[in-house]
């Protein structure tokens, strides 16, 4: 009898385990392309306003995630760029286009639901995101026969930066009726600057398929090297903007030095652009930032 014929060689009865990792990695995929992870992002910033202006968490947490989720898986589908930048999003999704469309819409409309439910102002405000996404997105600026906000160097980063940081800011502060005092106008400050960087270092990734497009970006038009001076220069006047808000009192001493790790670890990301580094990696240390921000924050409180 032959080996191969054998019922119970020992071979026959080896059971392989999944491998752990594997499984993470995908599931990691998944939540990204499908932005999942960016409607966690968003969420952190919303604990982060909350803590920094001495509000309760609210809602406006759940809000933020679902806006977030639905605007950029959104652009996810009709983001030509992606087939070039990153070409695994696109992949991703082309198979799951209609399960990404209803699960966006739906969240897009619960999200809606929820601020109707709060007040007038919390839904005007839920509209601004899917407003600058339109935009954003359309070709309406009157330029050769009509042009996209997205096509237009520094007006677009500028459009989302403000935003989602207005959004971000003054959301928890409708959800549960305070003031906008000038503590939130410093931290939806604080928040624009650090989205206006953080849109670039993904702009300086995405510089081949941004080309193909017709996408001015900083990186597109001043190359990688001067849009990380820019960049470091940003992080400069978010530093200052802290230092002004501490002494002024407009900021809480410690809750202003705990922001200050989150925007060197911005400086430590931007020198990264330009090197060999993996680009996907690059958008998810990016994204690092603000689990860094809530920690410091939470330990300064």
């Amino acid at each position: 009898m032959s080996q191969s014929n054998d019922p119970h060689r020992p071979g026959q009865f080896t059971y392989r385990l999944p491998d752990p990792t594997a499984a993470a990695e995908r599931a990691f995929g998944v939540a990204k392309h499908a932005s999942v992870i960016d409607g966690l992002v968003a969420a952190t910033k919303v604990v982060v306003v909350s803590v920094l202006l001495s509000l309760p968490l609210s809602v406006a947490v759940l809000l933020a995630g679902l806006v977030t989720f639905s605007v950029y898986g959104s652009n996810k589908l009709v983001d030509d760029e992606d087939e070039v930048n990153c070409p695994d999003r696109a992949s991703f999704v082309a198979r799951n286009r209609e399960a990404l469309l209803a699960g966006t819409l739906g969240a897009y409309v619960l999200a809606l639901g929820l601020a109707a439910l709060e007040g007038l102002d919390s839904f005007l405000l839920t509209l601004v995101p899917a407003a600058a996404a339109v935009l954003y997105s359309t070709p309406w600026l009157p330029f050769d026969g009509g042009t996209r906000v997205k096509d237009v160097l520094v007006l677009n980063t500028v459009l989302v930066a403000g935003a989602w940081a207005a959004y971000v800011s003054f959301i928890p502060v409708a959800y549960v009726d305070a003031p906008v005092t000038p503590t939130a106008v410093v931290v939806c400050v604080f928040f624009f600057l650090q989205t206006v960087v953080a849109g670039e270092v993904l702009n300086a990734r995405d510089v081949a398929g941004d080309r193909a497009e017709g996408v001015s970006t900083m990186a597109t038009v001043l190359g990688v090297r001067r849009t990380q001076f820019v960049l470091y220069a940003l992080d400069g006047v978010t530093l200052a903007l802290l230092g002004w808000a501490a002494t002024t009192g407009l900021l809480a001493v410690p809750l202003a030095l705990a922001l200050i790790p989150a925007v060197g670890y911005s400086l430590l990301v931007t020198a990264l652009v330009g090197r060999s580094v993996d680009l996907d990696w690059l958008g998810t240390c990016r994204d690092c930032q603000y689990a860094v921000m809530l920690c410091c924050v939470l330990v300064a409180v």
